[in-house]
């Protein structure tokens, strides 16, 4: 250390031992920043389905899902299915959810709905039961109709600790979709 440095770092009040930089991977850094989901608080999903369809319309097959930044699925909330076939013909049309979720459709699967307004919570827990941390991630509602149309609401949310309300935008059969984070 050249005379002048000390100098400085005397004048400070530091010693050499002081600028030692902690060297951490990437991983670490970012697994010692993040923060838990907040104790307490839900995900509300509400969103409608085809109310305005004319004609007879058939009960749609529905996913509504949780991807994080890099859209890997977080939390599956709900699929609807006809549950009268194992291997129902037209859930392949749920594109986005059936690529990576297919395989648990027998674990997170309930019967086909009428049109109408629904609501799904997040508790922040993941697929796997550990609790997710605060940050980004996308809420995903999914719709598609045998012979009918598709519709795809995929949006960025961003959890903290501070409730907050959003509007999705409303895609073909999803007439309107919202998100809540609040108190459970």
């Amino acid at each position: 250390m050249t005379h002048t440095r000390r100098t400085v770092l005397h004048r400070l009040g530091l010693t050499a031992a002081a600028l030692t930089v902690s060297r951490f991977t990437p991983a670490q850094a970012a697994a010692a920043t993040t923060k838990k989901w907040p104790t307490g608080m839900s995900l509300d999903v509400t969103f409608t389905v085809a109310t305005k369809a004319s004609g007879r319309v058939k009960r749609p097959y529905v996913a509504v899902w949780i991807e994080d930044e890099s859209g890997n699925t977080v939390r599956n909330l709900t699929v609807w299915v006809q549950q009268s076939r194992m291997n129902p013909r037209w859930l392949s049309e749920l594109r986005r959810w059936y690529r990576t979720n297919a395989d648990l459709l027998t674990t997170v699967s309930s019967a086909t709905r009428n049109p109408g307004t629904y609501a799904v919570a997040w508790d922040g827990r993941t697929d796997k039961g550990a609790l997710a941390n605060q940050g980004t991630y996308y809420v995903c509602v999914e719709a598609a109709r045998e012979h009918g149309p598709y519709s795809l609401v995929r949006e960025k949310i961003t959890v903290g600790t501070a409730a907050f309300k959003k509007t999705l935008t409303a895609d073909n059969d999803i007439e309107a979709a919202s998100v809540a984070l609040g108190k459970a």
